[in-house]
């Protein structure tokens, strides 16, 4: 038996990783990174270009103590609820989420551009819309999506990035991977990487980034569930071999 992962995207789409079922326990849940730039010119400043990072709102709690933060300020907006956080961490930022029923959207802010209009300015600038699958945006007629990835940590494995074949073909490389149900994989050789090497793997519709480290499960944190002996590497390989599918389609 196989267990299908899904969240659907910010253009509504829907990535799904399938995988065996007693791989299932070692999921975490999906969390996404996106970036808007304007249709018409750019200035390259970020009233023109922007990102902000999705994940579900049962993630608000560790959010909020990941950067210290201390309510300022809770309003409604768009729809949705508006929160912004004075941060501990860093001292000089405010962290903002505009909170929908499953998921919410959140970033950081710094001065001058972090007052409260000019958070809600930054919300504002596209339709956001919840569903339980995950949230969607409509960028109107101001703003185009640029990147969108999303993430999902691994126990004991690392953490999985996914992108759009379509956008990130760039960085498929061009001899031959080790061939799986799922797709090909090559290691990624960057020099830059000082610790275990990532792993690439590209199947019809995705190139998939994993990170390898010893991931806790997610209610489990500071537990290592890696079996001993077995290097960062091997763990990340022999879960990418065992994946069925792993799909980013319209």
């Amino acid at each position: 038996m196989t267990y299908l992962s899904r969240v659907r995207a910010i253009d509504n789409s829907i990535i799904q990783l399938e995988v065996e079922d007693n791989d299932k326990e070692l999921l975490h849940v999906w969390c996404g990174h996106v970036r808007y730039n304007p249709k018409y010119g750019s200035r390259d400043t970020t009233a023109d270009v922007w990102a902000l990072e999705l994940a579900p709102l049962t993630s608000l709690g560790s959010a909020v103590q990941a950067v210290g933060g201390k309510e300022r300020e809770r309003l409604s907006v768009a729809g949705g609820e508006l929160v912004v956080h004075d941060c501990k961490d860093p001292q000089d930022a405010r962290w903002a989420a505009w909170l929908g029923p499953w998921h919410m959207v959140h970033g950081m802010f710094y001065a001058p551009e972090w007052e409260t209009k000019d958070i809600i300015d930054t919300f504002a600038r596209v339709a956001w819309t919840d569903t339980p699958e995950g949230m969607t945006a409509d960028a109107g007629q101001r703003f185009q999506l640029s990147m969108a990835m999303y993430t999902q940590t691994i126990a004991g494995v690392g953490s999985l990035l996914v992108e759009p074949k379509q956008t990130s073909s760039k960085r498929i490389p061009a001899w031959r991977g080790y061939e799986t149900s799922a797709g090909e994989i090559w290691r990624d050789d960057d020099e830059s990487n000082t610790h275990a090497q990532p792993l690439i793997m590209v199947t019809d519709t995705a190139v998939v980034t994993l990170s390898p480290w010893d991931a806790p499960r997610q209610d489990r944190p500071g537990v290592s569930v890696r079996s001993l002996g077995v290097a960062a590497e091997d763990a990340a390989a022999t879960f990418l071999t065992k994946i069925k599918r792993l799909e980013w389609t319209a």
